[in-house]
C-alpha cells in the first residue's frame, strides 16, 4: 500500500510542476503581449535570441534601453543587455551565462531558462506588490491628510452635481419636483387655497 501512495504522490508532484510552468508561461505572455515578434510558447526556443528576456525586462524598466532598436540576429547583445539590466536595476543575479546561451543555439536548456525566468518573475512580482502597496498607502494618506475624499472620488460626484445645476438652470427641476411630489393631503390643499372671508 505505501508503494501506491508514492506513485500517487509522484504523479501529483508532476502535475503541480507542469501547472507551475504553465502559469509561468502565461505570466510571461501577459507581460510581453504588446511586444512585436515575441511569442512565448516554451522555455527553450522562445528565448533563444534574447528578445523575450529583453521584452520582459523592458516591461519593468522601459527607460533602460530602446527595445525597438533590438534585432533577433544580435543574440549576444540581447542576452548581455537583458542579463546586465536585470542585475543592475532589479538586483536579479544572472543565472544564465551569455556564452552558454550562444552555444545552446536555437534550443536552450528549458530547465536553465525556466530557473532564470522564475527568478525574474519572483523579483518583478515583488516589485508589482510593492508598487501596489505604495499606491494604496498614498491613496489612504491623501484621504487622511485632507480629511475628505481624495480627488478621484470627488470627480465621481462632480458630474452628478453638474447635472443638477443644469436642471435647475433649465427650469426642469421645478417640473420634475411637481411630477414626482406625492399627492398633497386635503389639509394641505385647504391651506393653499385662498380663503373666502
Amino acid at each position: 500500500m505505501p508503494r501506491n501512495f508514492k506513485v500517487q504522490r509522484s504523479s501529483t508532484a508532476g502535475v503541480t510542476g507542469a501547472s507551475i510552468k504553465q502559469k509561468m508561461l502565461q505570466w510571461c505572455r501577459n507581460k510581453t503581449r504588446n511586444y512585436q515578434g515575441i511569442n512565448i510558447e516554451n522555455f527553450s526556443s522562445s528565448w533563444c535570441d534574447g528578445l523575450a528576456f529583453c521584452a520582459l525586462i523592458h516591461r519593468y524598466f522601459p527607460d533602460a534601453f530602446d527595445y525597438s532598436s533590438l534585432k533577433a540576429e544580435e543574440r549576444r547583445k540581447n542576452f548581455t543587455l537583458a542579463f546586465s539590466t536585470a542585475e543592475s536595476l532589479a538586483d536579479c543575479y544572472p543565472l544564465l551565462e551569455v556564452n552558454d546561451m550562444i552555444l545552446m543555439g536555437d534550443r536552450p536548456d528549458p530547465m536553465c531558462v525556466f530557473t532564470y525566468v522564475q527568478a525574474l518573475c519572483q523579483t518583478f512580482s515583488k516589485m508589482d506588490k510593492l508598487k501596489k502597496d505604495k499606491d494604496l498607502e498614498d491613496q489612504e494618506k491623501t484621504v487622511t491628510d485632507k480629511g475628505e475624499p481624495c480627488e478621484r472620488e470627488a470627480s465621481v460626484v462632480s458630474p452628478v452635481q453638474t447635472g443638477e445645476e443644469e436642471q435647475q438652470q433649465d427650469g426642469t427641476e421645478d417640473q420634475k419636483h411637481v411630477e414626482t411630489s406625492p399627492a398633497k393631503s386635503e389639509d394641505e390643499n385647504e391651506k393653499m387655497a385662498p380663503s373666502e372671508s
